[in-house]
């Protein structure tokens, strides 16, 4: 499974970097052809191991938005700069703040690269693909359409409204429709419990700042003001085709970053322990092999 892992990550983000540079406005395709087996497998992995309710999580509500935008309201230009700020912000800066990876033998670490990645990438398209495609001549930046005000309302304030709902729609998931299911199955993994489940963590002592009671209405507070300041530097990456390029490019090589730190400092090491415990196992075999000789 490793091994078809590693060949499919590595075809897949040459496709990526082929239509980005050749075919822009397929990005939209792609992503859409990428993420339906990805969510599908995904979700049978997840329910396998508990972790499903880690999908009701805000990047898998976006991907249900992106879709729709897409598919059902494309000329929408208001839910457009919407999704523009939700993909290239809490979405792409996820990659930083969980430390996604660019690991290619691991299906889940890619599978999670590309859900905070791709819509990104497709809004990127979807905004610079016409000069891409006409190979003209992009400025560095672009005189503001709009006023201040309407602006913040597209980058900043109509964003921040879809985050509210779909944080109310979370929050009746779990605290009122599977409250009992929840409570009465403490092995359903869900984000709050994932970062609480060490008490010794920095991110326990984070959520118990106001008190152990308090950690969801944390959690919550902390979710809102991440998203908020993501999306300030929105309005500049809109009107910027090199700061937006440069934006994202910062962003892949943080993921490749982490990807070598646990290539060498994870991976090697279990590799390491494995041929150990090969090489043990064989000489056990050989000896035993001796004896009967």
């Amino acid at each position: 499974m490793d091994k078809i892992s590693f060949v499919c990550g590595v075809l897949i983000i040459m496709v990526i970097e082929a239509v980005l540079l050749v075919a822009p406005t397929k990005m939209g395709a792609l992503y859409t052809t990428l993420l339906i087996p990805l969510m599908v497998a995904r979700y049978i992995l997840y329910r396998a191991d508990k972790y499903h309710y880690f999908m009701y999580d805000f990047c898998y509500f976006a991907q249900v938005m992106m879709l729709l935008y897409m598919y059902k309201f494309p000329n929408n230009v208001e839910l457009g700069k919407a999704l523009f700020a939700i993909s290239n912000g809490p979405l792409a800066s996820a990659i930083i703040m969980w430390r996604n990876s660019i690991v290619f033998h691991s299906m889940d670490k890619m599978t999670s690269m590309f859900i905070h990645i791709l819509p990104a990438l497709v809004m990127f398209t979807q905004r610079w693909g016409d000069y891409i495609s006409r190979k003209e001549r992009i400025p560095f930046y672009e005189e503001m359409d709009g006023t201040i005000t309407t602006n913040m309302m597209n980058f900043w304030w109509t964003p921040f409204l879809y985050h509210m709902l779909w944080q109310t729609i979370y929050l009746i998931k779990t605290e009122v429709i599977s409250k009992k299911k929840l409570d009465y199955n403490s092995e359903i993994m869900t984000s709050l419990r994932w970062m609480t489940r060490n008490k010794n963590s920095a991110s326990y002592k984070l959520l118990s700042i106001f008190g152990e009671q308090n950690q969801l209405p944390t959690f919550v507070l902390y979710q809102a003001l991440f998203t908020l300041v993501t999306f300030l530097a929105m309005p500049l990456l809109w009107h910027s085709f090199m700061l937006h390029t440069l934006y994202l490019a910062v962003i892949f090589v943080i993921a490749l970053i982490n990807g070598a730190s646990y290539y060498f400092h994870v991976f090697a090491k279990r590799y390491i322990e494995e041929i150990g415990k090969r090489a043990s196992e064989e000489q056990s075999v050989q000896k035993n092999t001796s004896k009967r000789d």
